[in-house]
């Protein structure tokens, strides 16, 4: 059984509804509700009675709640043991939500130090709330994570309560990206893209990031949820990603610009037209921690590119 889905669970037993769970997590209403019927099904009983005023544990859910605090508590403290271990040396451990240049930052110091005697490095990707999660908890040193401007002022006041310290470092509007050869553009110097254009071909995407700020769309005629899709492909890494957008119709959304892998092999990306959408990326550490050196190359780092990112974008558009 899923851990994280586990923490929905409790999530909700805490709220007592699904409604005001799901805000507090950064998770869709018909999503969380999604979990916890996945969640019932799969252990063959209801954990939950639905009123008007939300829900209520069942005598089942009272127990199954019992036990799942325990597995949670029992893994905090294993990723505890686990960084404990590893205290010698140079540490750098990320956690991050799914964005080349975030990795490929991390990349560029891992190989500057790969001929010291002692190292522990781990980079993890997931979504946001559990980028969230893992500073907080001690998991991970650092999060690298993105959220949608109309959030921010929920997001902010989550880091607050969690004690953690948020450093802005970049704002994009949001890019499709797809094969150079895509019919959208054939024949055509394309500099923007409407996406009530692409509805009709496929979509690709992470498998489990339901909630990835950019599979929501505002546009000026209200949101575009991508996870309505008619065609969608779920794949598990960004190479897989843009194999199948070079090769077909597909499309998928970002930032400005992949690595050179996406050059490689004829992927292209265009700004979207009439959205009101922004994504904001940023940094996220505990109050009271302060940087070790190679931490603060790794900060240094992705300032630099997102920072130089951002000024080729401003620059594009203008």
């Amino acid at each position: 059984m899923d851990t994280k889905n586990l923490k929905y669970f409790v999530g909700v037993a805490r709220y007592g509804s699904i409604n005001q769970a799901a805000k507090a997590m950064y998770i869709s209403q018909p999503q969380l509700s999604h979990i916890i019927k996945s969640i019932e099904e799969e252990v063959g009983f209801d954990l939950f009675q639905r009123t008007n005023q939300g829900v209520r544990l069942t005598r089942n859910g009272e127990s199954f709640l019992s036990h799942c605090q325990v597995i949670l508590d029992e893994m905090d403290s294993l990723d505890r043991f686990i960084n404990q271990t590893h205290q010698q040396g140079s540490r750098l451990v990320v956690s991050m939500t799914r964005f080349s240049h975030t990795a490929v930052c991390f990349n560029e110091v891992v190989c500057r130090h790969q001929d010291q005697e002692s190292l522990f490095l781990r980079l993890r990707e997931t979504d946001a709330m559990d980028v969230v999660d893992d500073v907080a908890s001690g998991y991970s040193e650092i999060g690298v994570l993105h959220f949608s401007v109309s959030e921010s002022e929920s997001m902010l006041r989550n880091f607050e309560n969690k004690r953690l310290r948020f450093q802005s470092i970049a704002r994009f509007k949001p890019y499709v990206f797809l094969s150079m050869n895509h019919e959208l553009l054939r024949g055509k110097e394309v500099r923007e893209l409407d996406i009530r254009d692409l509805l009709n071909y496929g979509f690709v995407r992470y498998i489990g990031q339901y909630e990835d700020f950019f599979y929501h769309i505002a546009t000026e005629n209200g949101i575009v949820d991508l996870n309505d899709s008619a065609k969608i492909a779920y794949v598990n890494d960004r190479m897989e990603q843009i194999r199948l957008l070079a090769r077909s119709n597909f499309y998928t959304i970002g930032i400005p610009k992949y690595p050179d892998e996406g050059m490689h092999y004829n992927v292209v990306n265009i700004p979207l037209r009439a959205t009101n959408e922004h994504l904001r990326f940023g940094i996220l550490t505990k109050e009271s921690k302060r940087p070790t050196d190679i931490e603060d190359e790794f900060i240094v780092e992705l300032k630099s590119r997102y920072g130089a990112l951002s000024d080729e974008a401003e620059a594009a558009a203008q």
